[in-house]
């Protein structure tokens, strides 16, 4: 039996235009509706600008006119009083199951039912059941439409070619915003839309509710249904940038077309759909090629039997793709509306930035559920973190709530971030997938502008590294809180970039909008490098927690002692950037720019992943000259790789360990000062270039990748595999590589995840350095790869010499649960007694900024 359908009977109804009162009539309601506006569209509406609502007096974008009389004022068929819209009832009601659909739209009725049919009844004819005439299917809804004024969108589609990357821009040429966060979607501007069972298509914003946070749209398509849609499922037809993009992001991707309906005079298109990004790899040219899956199946309602439909799709351009807006960036549009009061309340010094499922403290407080197989144990709290800074006279703001409902006050956090001075963020995977926590930190960085601390936390892995919020921080320092008994070591770290990047604890403000650089603040004779925690001066001003040393051997004491001869770079004096990346540019330039360094070294100094930095990039990638100062309290940093470049070098250290008075500290100025003579002379009039020194391209043979360069790269779940370098993104800090046992798939590492696939220096390694080390092989696979040695990450623990040769000893960074993998042939968590032969380094941030990319 084929399935039929009946119509109840509808009274005939007048309508008026509001604006001329012409009049319309019809038994259909859907009828006088088109007619009418249709009246509208043509007679009052202009082309360009706007028209006043002769209704309540609102002045409207011209072509929202229609949209408005529908939303504001229900206006489906006015009466001619002028009352209240008559509500007008249709219902259909299926013969095959009874199932009867009921709607004051003749175009919701019609989309509920024909759905209902098409996917549970439809055969090989249907019997119309207000005619009796049996109906082809792929002629029913025009039967309808014709036959018995019936409104129905039809879902019938035919064969269209794929949309291409040649013609996928045509949808939409409206120029890219000038504009580092991600468009706004506004009045006019052309979006895809979710429409039915999760399909996306092209429409054109009339208006937005800044109440609902919801979108009132057209479709391009001609189709006459129009669509209140919530942020979450718009998304602006243009490009998105490359770093809103990474593993694990939601976007919108084109699959399958759409034809024509004459009947209703709907035009042909494109379907989207939601898809999440599961792998980014790049084509021999470089581009980026991205590939996922749709999130959305049959189980949940979405219609996947379209033609062309396949679950997955495959290296998609990023021109091809969509993203939604974010969200914080629409709130801070409305920003101007905040009154005084709302201002003080979100002034602070920090916004803590964090997910709530890392916090066990919000667990117990019910406000996030524990994630399975967490363990809390040995992880820090971000709540404990936030009451530290506290406890320190910063005003710490997070996670602002609704007091009635507990929810999160988007409208407060955003004030927060635009109000704070520094912006600390607690990455975790938990965090990455958190789309509150990504969309805060986008907000944060790319605009509002503001100084970010990247900290690490929770008890999950580092598959965040993948992720759009890896991308944001790539090139810059992290600090890692994953485990507890490290806590009071990188507090210290953390308080030292809160302190420098705001006026608190007797500190020097920062200004966080970079200053242009000139001779006068680059141009030094010394650079100071040196660790905070050695600095009884940063005790002083409450910048850390504990003082390793004395006053005497104070690396700022020295400095000041140095400045009344010399022009000195400090660190607490130069910096001007509250990026990380601007950071490094900046010592990286102060170093260039310097003639001496003076390295106060010490265990604290080794174990600083910044202050190495600084040391190796001076020494071995600049060869500066260097005057090693010996600070602290020991002499365990001999053990570290700053100890090996030390020792090595034959360069005589200034031991100022038993200082412990002003007649010690000036016997030790005086070695400094003929130390620094060798060197350069006070008041030296020497004109600098601007440039590097002469020397500067041909003595960096540093440990940066140049184009054509083989390296070890990271491919994934932390396994390393030859490869060579195509190019290198200073942007993102990303290397574009090309595998050398063929596979064809590419990738884009970060500057840490690749290593000259040469045989370091013997000073290059020391204790407690990060390498990559050979263990297990894995065999070919033909048409894909050629098969090789797979290489790890991993930390030494010990250094011994033997026969004059050294032996270096150590384990594995990652384990099972950060997503490596563990299984296979020969893993062993340690490695032993391999040479300086067997293992590669990776570069640091400064020399991957400044190496010459050819």
């Amino acid at each position: 039996m084929g399935c039929c359908l009946s119509k109840s009977k509808v009274e005939p109804i007048v309508a008026s235009c509001p604006q001329c009162h012409k009049k319309y009539d019809s038994s259909v309601v859907a009828n006088i509706g088109t007619e009418l506006y249709d009246h509208i569209a043509t007679v009052h509406c202009p082309e360009q600008g706007s028209i006043e609502c002769v209704l309540c007096g609102s002045t409207v974008l011209s072509k929202g006119y229609i949209d408005h009389l529908k939303k504001e004022h229900n206006f489906t068929a006015q009466h001619e009083n002028g009352d209240v819209p008559r509500e007008i009832t249709q219902n259909v009601t299926c013969p095959e199951c009874s199932e009867t659909f009921q709607s004051h739209s003749a175009d919701e009725l019609g989309n509920s039912l024909y759905e209902h049919i098409t996917s549970l009844h439809i055969s090989d004819q249907i019997n119309c059941s207000i005619c009796e005439d049996s109906i082809n299917p792929s002629d029913y809804v025009a039967h309808l439409r014709q036959n018995h004024d019936f409104v129905i969108r039809s879902e019938i589609r035919v064969e269209a070619p794929l949309v291409t990357s040649s013609n996928i821009n045509s949808l939409n040429d409206a120029p890219r915003p000038m504009r580092e966060g991600r468009p706004i979607p506004k009045p006019g501007d052309k979006v895809l839309c979710k429409w039915g069972d999760w399909q996306y298509f092209d429409s054109t914003i009339l208006s937005f509710d800044q109440y609902k946070l919801e979108y009132y749209i057209e479709w391009d398509d001609q189709d006459p249904t129009g669509r209140n849609i919530p942020i979450e499922h718009l998304a602006v037809n243009q490009s998105p940038y490359e770093d809103e993009i990474g593993i694990g992001s939601l976007v919108l991707f084109h699959q399958g077309r759409y034809c024509a309906n004459a009947d209703m005079g709907r035009l042909s298109g494109v379907r989207w759909h939601q898809g999440k990004i599961t792998s980014i790899t790049a084509a021999q040219d470089g581009t980026k090629l991205y590939s996922g899956s749709h999130t959305k199946s049959e189980e949940d309602g979405k219609w996947v039997t379209y033609k062309d439909y396949e679950p997955n799709f495959h290296n998609y351009k990023l021109d091809e793709l969509r993203c939604a807006p974010n969200l914080f960036d629409i709130l801070e549009q409305n920003a101007a509306q905040q009154n005084q009061e709302l201002n003080t309340l979100t002034q602070c010094d920090v916004y803590l930035s964090y997910c709530p499922s890392d916090s066990q403290l919000d667990v117990k407080a019910g406000l996030a559920e524990k994630p399975e197989g967490t363990n809390y144990e040995n992880t820090n709290d971000p709540l404990k973190i936030k009451k530290d800074l506290e406890s320190l006279g910063y005003k710490v703001l997070s996670n602002i709530r609704n007091p009635h409902n507990q929810e999160l006050d988007l409208n407060k956090i955003v004030a927060c971030i635009k109000n704070c001075k520094v912006f600390v963020c607690c990455i975790s995977d938990d965090y990455a997938s958190n789309d509150n926590c990504r969309m805060e930190m986008q907000y944060a960085k790319k605009t509002a502008h503001k100084p970010l601390i990247p900290i690490i936390v929770g008890d999950g892995g580092w598959d965040w590294q993948a992720t759009v919020v890896g991308m944001l921080i790539a090139g810059e320092r992290y600090i890692d809180f994953k485990m507890r008994d490290a806590f009071d070591e990188k507090f210290e770290d953390l308080k030292t970039q809160v302190g420098n990047l705001t006026d608190k604890s007797g500190t020097q403000a920062v200004d966080t909008t970079a200053k242009p650089t000139t001779p006068e603040n680059t141009k030094k004779d010394i650079f100071i490098s040196y660790c905070w925690t050695n600095s009884h001066l940063s005790k002083e001003n409450n910048e850390i927690k504990e003082l390793v040393g004395n006053e005497w051997n104070d690396p700022r004491r020295i400095k000041s002692l140095l400045a009344k001869k010399y022009n000195v770079w400090l660190d607490i004096e130069q910096l001007t950037s509250g990026q990380m990346t601007g950071m490094f540019e900046q010592i990286t330039t102060g170093l260039i720019n310097s003639k001496v360094v003076c390295a106060f070294v010490s265990s604290q100094y080794a174990r600083s992943e910044n202050c190495k930095m600084e040391f190796q990039f001076a020494a071995k990638s600049l060869k500066k000259p260097f005057i090693p100062i010996c600070v602290g309290e020991d002499m365990a940093w001999t053990e570290s790789v700053i100890g090996a470049l030390v020792m090595g070098s034959g360069v005589p250290i200034v031991d100022m360990l038993d200082v412990r008075k002003d007649s010690h500290l000036e016997k030790k100025m005086e070695e400094i000062m003929e130390r620094i003579s060798e060197f350069i002379q006070p008041a030296e009039e020497e004109v600098m270039s601007d440039s590097p020194p002469p020397d500067y391209q041909s003595a960096i043979k540093s440990r940066a990748p140049r184009v054509g360069d083989h390296v070890i790269s990271h491919h994934f779940r932390h396994a390393y595999y030859t490869a060579t370098i195509l190019s290198f993104n200073k942007e993102d800090m990303t290397y574009l590589i090309q595998w050398d046992d063929g596979d064809p798939s590419g990738r884009n590492p970060r500057y840490d995840q690749v290593g000259l696939n040469i045989e370091p220096d013997e000073d290059d390694i020391g204790v407690g350095e990060k390498v990559f080390f050979p263990q297990g092989q894995y065999g070919g696979t033909e048409g894909n790869n050629t098969g090789g040695v797979r290489y790890h990450e991993g930390v030494v623990d010990s250094a011994v010499e033997r026969n004059g040769v050294k032996y270096f000893s150590g384990h594995h960074v990652r384990g099972d649960d950060d997503g490596k993998w563990v299984t296979y042939r020969g893993y062993d968590y340690n490695f032993h007694n391999m040479t300086v032969a067997e293992l590669r380094i990776a570069p640091n941030a400064m020399d991957a900024l400044f190496m010459p990319s050819e």
